[in-house]
This record gives C-alpha cells, sequence and structure tokens, in this order.
C-alpha cells in the first residue's frame, strides 16, 4: 500500500487578521524549509513573526498548501496447504503486516508558534506484526 502525504496548513496560533479566529494562514513561506527527514519534514529557519500577515489583514499562502509524509505499507501472506488423504487436509497460513517494520508518520505540528513545530509527534501504522494460523478441514 503506498499513498502520498496528505495535505495541511500551517497556521498562527495568533489572531492577525482580528476576524476572532485563532487558526490565521501565513503571509509567506520563506522560513520554512522541507528537511527530507520524515520524523520532521518541516523545520523554520527565521523568526515566525517575519512569516504572519500584517494585522488585520489575511495570508497569502493557500490552504493546504503542504503534504505530510507518505504512507509505505508491504504485507505478505503464506499458504501452504498438505493433504492427508482425498478428504482430509491441513492449512498453515503465516502473515507479516509492515514486513519492512517502516515507521509511517502522521502529520507533522502546523502551528508556527509551538516549539514541536515540523515534527511528526506520533505514528499511523503500527510496527511488524505476525500471524499465524493453522486448519484441519475434513
Amino acid at each position: 500500500q503506498f499513498q502520498t502525504g496528505q495535505p495541511f496548513t500551517v497556521n498562527s496560533i495568533f489572531d492577525v487578521n482580528l476576524d476572532g479566529n485563532l487558526t490565521d494562514r501565513l503571509n509567506s513561506t520563506n522560513g520554512i524549509v522541507a528537511t527530507g527527514d520524515r520524523s520532521q519534514p518541516f523545520r523554520l529557519t527565521a523568526a515566525a513573526s517575519s512569516l504572519l500577515a500584517p494585522l488585520g489583514q489575511d495570508g497569502q499562502v493557500p490552504r493546504n498548501s503542504f503534504r505530510g509524509t507518505n504512507l509505505f505499507v508491504n504485507n505478505v501472506a503464506i499458504i501452504k496447504s498438505i493433504p492427508f488423504t482425498e478428504r482430509y487436509r491441513l492449512i498453515f497460513r503465516a502473515e507479516i503486516f509492515n514486513i519492512f517494520n517502516r515507521a509511517n508518520f502522521g502529520l507533522p505540528v502546523r502551528f508556527l508558534e509551538f516549539p514541536s513545530f515540523g515534527k511528526s509527534t506520533y505514528t499511523v501504522t503500527p510496527g511488524r506484526r505476525l500471524q499465524f494460523a493453522l486448519k484441519f478441514s475434513f
């Protein structure tokens, strides 16, 4: 399974456009750098205040202009059927979920003023799991 990253909007926790909501959009993205690191896809390189819109104005950065990290999960199943007679059969099944044990991180913290801005603080898929089954058919 492969999916591209989910779109999201970077917001400020301050009401700079004076509309009463505390999730205002930025005026510029020049101080936000993509790092290539899946656990911290974005990093702030400029002062947060330099990215905000002037007081009383809306920010120019469109919504959903950033993307989170992609999702990649491989699952494998192996089945072996052993016939004893024409009527009796033993079936063994082994399943491995997330075989490469890849950490798939969730969306990064999107609020500009938070100390953990740009870091993903959770994973959206569990680690590698194995499951076995044995079935006797008659």
